[in-house]
């Protein structure tokens, strides 16, 4: 069930609105039009290569999606970092960054691991890099004191993702993270549509946003090649217009999403 969402105007609190979409498929393209006609600002997660696309980026399009969306580093060939060496996942994290600053001819500051698995050593590799946020694919966190920083790296969790989840897959991706709280204080919020979990998650920051000053951010996240595979692009159409419709978000990307937590606790490390 959608619950519906009234303008507000009176919001003692701010919520921040950033998305990311990984894997570098060629649909990123259409991915970047959309979000460019209602300015919702995203970043884009590129490996050079990716198996489960069934047609990659060429390097003159994400220059091209460099110019209106943030791009992120994804690894070279989209290996689960886990199940590397440290060798290879050294150079995949360097490698990639050095391959996308030459391509973009931008800074390329964040980084995302394949499927989200990472560890500590992942973590040190990337900051040795130059990287300053990674976004995991950890859900259901909307909080910004609930992100993790160690020293001025920053660890973006996500929120929603542009598929549809059950109440279980929800559940697991939580307790792997022992994030129970996290599960429990959205439960309520579940629906096996993304859409409608998402306009619920927005509806409740709205509800807090006008009693708390503390901020507060939706991150979507997802992948192109989902949208074409499981017919979402309409439901993701229609879900940015309702954020136009209902006004009062800040759009952002991943990084200046990670320089606002940088800012807010600039003193405060809860490493892993």
């Amino acid at each position: 069930m959608i619950i519906k969402i009234h303008l507000i105007n009176n919001q003692v609190g701010k919520i921040y609105f950033t998305c990311s979409f990984d894997d570098g498929h060629v649909a990123d393209l259409r991915l970047a039009e959309l979000l460019a006609e209602f300015n919702v600002k995203a970043t884009f997660y590129i490996p050079r290569t990716c198996e489960w696309c069934s047609a990659n980026l060429a390097e003159n399009e994400i220059r091209t999606l460099s110019e209106l969306h943030e791009v992120g580093g994804h690894t070279m060939t989209h290996p689960i970092l886990t199940k590397v060496s440290y060798r290879q996942a050294r150079a995949e994290i360097f490698d990639c960054k050095q391959w996308l600053e030459d391509v973009t001819g931008k800074a390329i500051r964040s980084f995302c691991p394949p499927v989200g698995r990472f560890s500590k050593e992942h973590i040190a590799l990337q900051r040795e890099a130059g990287f300053t946020s990674m976004r995991t694919v950890e859900m259901l966190t909307h909080s910004m004191d609930s992100v993790k920083k160690v020293r001025d790296f920053v660890i973006l969790p996500t929120t929603c993702q542009v598929y549809n989840h059950s109440n279980m897959s929800y559940l697991k991706n939580n307790m792997k993270r022992m994030k129970f709280v996290s599960y429990l204080s959205a439960l309520r919020l579940f629906d096996s549509n993304w859409e409608a979990m998402s306009r619920n998650f927005l509806h409740f920051l709205y509800s807090i946003s006008l009693t708390q000053q503390e901020d507060h951010y939706f991150h979507l996240w997802g992948h192109s090649w989902e949208l074409s595979q499981f017919s979402l692009w309409q439901s993701l159409e229609r879900f940015f217009k309702s954020l136009q419709e209902i006004g009062g978000f800040v759009f952002l990307d991943n990084s200046m999403l990670a320089e606002l937590v940088r800012q807010k606790n600039p003193d405060v490390m809860n490493a892993y």
